[in-house]
């Protein structure tokens, strides 16, 4: 039997409704952090690396890859505050 776009469509349906899901949570993500200063932010972002950590979910060599990925899109003063931010985490006991 041929595939059809509608038949691809129905197929593939969850995909998309995962896919508005997520953009539903990144949304809310970004609502509950725009208005915030930095220091407000550093707070946030210091607690939850610490909950990942204490859970087994983060760990150095991840921080190091994820700076690795973000650091060819920054310019030198947004690098210099993503390296801040790595040493702030690598920190915390």
């Amino acid at each position: 039997m041929p595939r059809d776009f509608r038949n691809f469509a129905n197929e593939h349906k969850n995909i998309l409704n995962e896919d508005k899901e997520k953009t539903a949570e990144y949304q809310e993500i970004l609502n509950k952090y725009k208005n915030m200063n930095s220091d407000n932010l550093m707070s946030n972002l210091l607690n939850e690396a610490n909950k990942l950590k204490s859970e087994g979910r983060l760990d150095s060599k991840s921080i190091s890859d994820l700076q690795g990925t973000l650091a060819p899109f920054l310019n030198d003063q947004q690098k210099d505050m993503l390296q801040s931010i790595v040493n702030a985490i690598n920190e915390q006991k």
